[in-house]
C-alpha cells in the first residue's frame, strides 16, 4: 500500500493524555483501536524534520499504527 492509500484509510482522534484513537477502513468496514504510540501519532505529521525519531518516514509509521489496529481487532 502507498502512503497515499494508507492516509486516506487511517484516521486519528485525540482520545485522552497519551492516547489516540485510531481508526482504518479495512475490507470496506471500520474498526477501532486506543494506541499510545505517540511516536507514531507524531511522524505521520512530522515527514521531513531533522530529529532524530524511531519512524523515519510517515509511511513507517502509517504501517505500525495499522498493523496494530488490525491486531487489536483481531484482523489477518
Amino acid at each position: 500500500m502507498t502512503t497515499q492509500e494508507l492516509q486516506a484509510r487511517i484516521n486519528t482522534y485525540f482520545s485522552s493524555y497519551g492516547h489516540f484513537i485510531v481508526s482504518i477502513t479495512y475490507r470496506d468496514k471500520e474498526y477501532t483501536c486506543t494506541t499510545t504510540n505517540t511516536m507514531a501519532i507524531d511522524a505521520m505529521y512530522n515527514e521531513g524534520v531533522d530529529y532524530d525519531r524511531y519512524y523515519t518516514t510517515s509511511k513507517q509509521a502509517l504501517l505500525a499504527l495499522w498493523n496494530e489496529c488490525k491486531t487489536k481487532n483481531n484482523l489477518k
